[in-house]
């Protein structure tokens, strides 16, 4: 479990060691929506491909790094994309524009991340298991220091909740105050803030659509989804005879 959760939050080690998105997400939105990241991640690092062949921590951690591919990929397309970037609500100058909608799309990350956060809290053995969690080689683009420094820092925030900084990071990126980005997170906590319309159904239809292609995703890698295509299909001629 420790590796699997280790690697469900991998893809964004970019923010330690630097690399370009598409290194660690394996898609571009100015590519359009071409194909699984996960499929393409597989392709590029074919020793990764066959998890019955890889040592069992190792599996599961890549196991859960493709989970997050997919998660991630279906936010880019059914939230940001639509909401965000091509939003009609927000101001008609380019530079005016990008600025707030970037704004309010971290600050809606935050509250996710902080509605995350509170769950995660409520089971103690998240922490003592991602620090247990020692990556030896695991991923071929990352190197193992990046990924044990990712894994304290997570676990640092884990244990104190004082210490999460998702909101400090962000307003770092955007340049803009702490308490803006932090006015707009306490709006979303009460309920008020309105100012993307239809977004809030539009979270619980991604969030139906990503488990299920993160499902699926898991099925696919391990091979069950074509095991179970071939039990239904022994099934179904059964029935006939």
């Amino acid at each position: 479990m420790g590796p699997f959760l280790l690697g469900t939050t991998a893809a964004d080690v970019q923010s330690i060691t630097g690399q370009r998105r598409v290194e660690t997400h394996f898609y571009r939105l100015s590519e359009g929506r071409d194909g699984s990241p996960a499929d393409k991640m597989l392709c590029l690092y074919p020793e990764l491909a066959h998890p019955a062949e890889l040592p069992p921590a190792r599996a599961a951690f890549i196991t859960g790094y493709l989970v997050h591919l997919a998660w991630d990929e279906i936010w880019a397309w059914d939230i940001f994309v639509p909401f965000y970037r091509d939003g009609e609500q927000w101001p008609a100058r380019a530079n005016s524009r990008t600025r707030e909608f970037a704004v309010h799309h971290n600050a809606l990350r935050i509250w996710l991340d902080r509605t995350a956060y509170a769950v995660l809290r409520d089971d103690a053995e998240v922490p003592g298991l991602l620090r247990e969690t020692v990556s030896d080689h695991w991923l071929p683009f990352v190197a193992d220091w990046a990924l044990t420094q990712w894994r304290d820092w997570l676990v640092e925030q884990l244990e104190d909740p004082s210490l999460i900084q998702t909101a400090k990071v962000f307003a770092e990126r955007l340049h803009v105050p702490v308490a803006r980005l932090e006015a707009i997170v306490e709006e979303m906590t009460a309920g008020t803030h309105a100012t993307v319309p239809g977004i809030e159904a539009a979270l619980a239809s991604y969030r139906a659509a990503a488990l299920t292609e993160s499902l699926q995703t898991v099925l696919r890698y391990w091979g069950i989804e074509r095991r179970l295509e071939r039990m239904l299909a022994t099934e179904m001629a059964g029935s006939a005879t």
